[in-house]
């Protein structure tokens, strides 16, 4: 009789132990379940959200440059030849910003800002994005230029 109630003690341990283990299986299998999805969901969303950043920062090199070319134009009544005396025209994802029309002449002027080809998403390697003025840098319109639409933050697209 002593040997059947130890019996018992070590068969609950067991019962108990087997118990913890399938909750623990259950458990990991919900978070298996969850984050994976999540991961995934938030790995596609930085994805999208990295090739936008990289050509917000060509806009923002052109955006600098706006109000010394305004001013230039202001007080020389033509447009610089080039923006090296005017303003940064690279940076860590953008090759070059130029002036690629209108430049020394009276009328539009059309900055180009052009993204590297190395070390920047696939998505915008090489592209460019312009930027035109018509009415001595008063007001500036975004263009796509070579870069899909889609690839643009929502203020230069078309």
């Amino acid at each position: 009789m002593l040997g059947s109630r130890m019996s018992d003690p070590q068969a609950e341990a067991k019962a108990q132990s087997r118990a913890r283990f399938s909750v623990w299986r259950i458990l990991g299998l919900i978070c298996v379940l969850i984050g994976v999805p999540v991961w995934f969901y938030f790995t596609f969303v930085y994805a999208d959200y990295t090739h936008r950043a990289q050509t917000t920062e060509a806009i923002l090199l052109m955006a600098v440059a706006k109000t010394p070319l305004a001013e230039y134009f202001l007080e020389r009544k033509r447009w610089p030849n080039n923006l090296d005396k005017v303003s940064s025209s690279s940076g860590k994802y953008t090759e070059s910003v130029a002036i690629t029309r209108g430049a020394g002449g009276t009328g539009e002027i059309e900055l180009t800002a052009t993204m590297r080809s190395e070390r920047v998403d696939r998505r915008v390697r090489g592209h460019t994005v312009r930027m035109l003025s018509a009415d001595g840098g008063k007001n500036w319109t975004c263009k796509p230029g070579t870069m899909p639409a889609k690839n643009l933050p929502a203020s230069c697209r078309d």
